[in-house]
């Protein structure tokens, strides 16, 4: 356990595309997995949500793990094509495979499977924390500032399709989009009336 956690350490290290002009390091994997999991605690308890909400945030917790042997991608790239989905998630089921096998085996086997089960996003809960995952992003790019808008489409839109699948988050969607919208505006880009669209 103690190799398996000075390996996930490295998550400190692995930095995430944006940031503020004004900020000296980039967002690290381990920032987004704090605040997403506090975020996915809040916002279950707040909006007395019918999931596991221990299950919720232990994924959050892991979702991104694997980022500590094989890096983030960053989702312009695949976007782009400058890298694929399929190869991005056969590094990561490496990754995972060489995490879990440094644990015992009940460890193994709860890592795995809360990795696996926000990977598929078939569960309530996993639905959930994908969901928060993408508001997380936006929420932080908020944070940043127009600056790191390097790719306004993809922002605008990042966490459509799986706040869908949770309609309970709308509202706060809705509310990140508000905040996104004048850093839009500020930034000199242009808001579409789809970005409205949830």
């Amino acid at each position: 356990m103690l190799e398996f956690l000075k390996i996930a350490d490295n998550l400190k290290n692995v930095r995430r595309f944006s940031s503020a002009p004004e900020m000296k390091e980039k967002e690290s994997s381990a920032d987004h997995s704090w605040r997403l999991s506090l975020m996915v605690y809040m916002v279950a308890e707040e909006l007395n949500l019918n999931i596991d909400r221990f299950r919720a945030v232990k994924i959050a917790l892991v979702h991104d793990v694997v980022e500590a042997v094989c890096g983030d991608v960053d989702y312009r790239d695949i976007v782009s094509g400058k890298d694929t989905k399929e190869a991005k998630e056969q590094r990561e089921l490496v990754a995972i495979n060489q995490l879990a096998a440094m644990l015992s085996d009940k460890m193994s086997r709860d890592i795995k499977k809360l990795w696996m089960e926000y990977e598929a996003g078939e569960t309530e809960e996993s639905k959930f924390v994908k969901a928060m995952d993408k508001m997380e992003t936006i929420s932080h790019l908020v944070c940043t500032g127009y600056a790191t808008y390097d790719v306004p489409e993809i922002i605008a839109t990042y966490a459509d399709k799986h706040v869908a699948k949770v309609p309970e988050l709308k509202p706060m969607l809705r509310d990140i989009k508000l905040q996104l919208k004048q850093e839009f505006l500020k930034g000199g880009f242009v808001w579409k009336d789809e970005y409205d669209l949830i």
